[in-house]
């Protein structure tokens, strides 16, 4: 992140850099360009005016103070268009590389994010295998004590019928007849 907002200033700068040169260039060429037009175009007047050539040294300086006059106002008004130009390309450049940027990073976030989703999916699923397993464990656990409480609770009942008078143990502790009670008819 670092190195790529380094590359950032890097680049910025040296756009800026170059538009500074250029603006310079432009400035001294439209200024230049501008001084000797309007100067020649007094000394032309001026000669035509007075109907003499050369012209006198008023109609030189009266040149020269217009050629100046112009030669800085166009000189300062193509300084103002370059910076401003040069302003505007910077922020193209750092908006582009902002853009380049959170893209990388919104790349980034949805690797971490689907990374997390993956381990989080991993651990659930051995989660839910583990206590799985937990619960058949338990279910065996319970199902032996209850299957082992039953079987005890036959062995009591049989232990118990067995001792009770008229039963005999057949399939299972049922008594398949039942016991002989004395009649109230009868004499013995």
């Amino acid at each position: 992140m670092e190195k790529q907002l380094l590359s950032l200033l890097g680049n910025s700068f040296k756009h800026v850099l170059g538009g500074i040169i250029h603006a310079l260039r432009a400035i001294l060429i439209a200024g230049v360009a501008t001084a000797v037009a309007v100067g020649g175009a007094t000394e032309a007047i001026g000669s035509a005016v007075t109907q003499q050539f050369p012209p006198n040294g008023l109609t030189h300086l009266a040149a020269a103070a217009l050629a100046i006059a112009f030669g800085y106002a166009v000189a300062i008004t193509v300084a103002i268009e370059e910076i401003l130009r040069t302003i505007i390309k910077a922020f193209e450049l750092v908006i582009q590389e902002a853009e380049k940027l959170g893209k990388e990073a919104i790349t980034e976030v949805e690797k971490l994010g689907r990374a997390a989703a993956h381990d989080a999916g991993a651990v659930g699923r051995t989660v839910i295998t583990d206590a799985g397993a937990i619960g058949r464990g338990v279910t065996g656990v319970v199902g032996g004590v209850i299957g082992g409480v039953g079987h005890e609770a036959r062995a009591l009942e049989q232990g118990v019928a067995s001792h009770l008078p008229g039963h005999h143990n057949n399939m299972g502790g049922v008594s398949s007849t039942a016991p002989t009670l004395p009649s109230s008819g009868s004499t013995s």
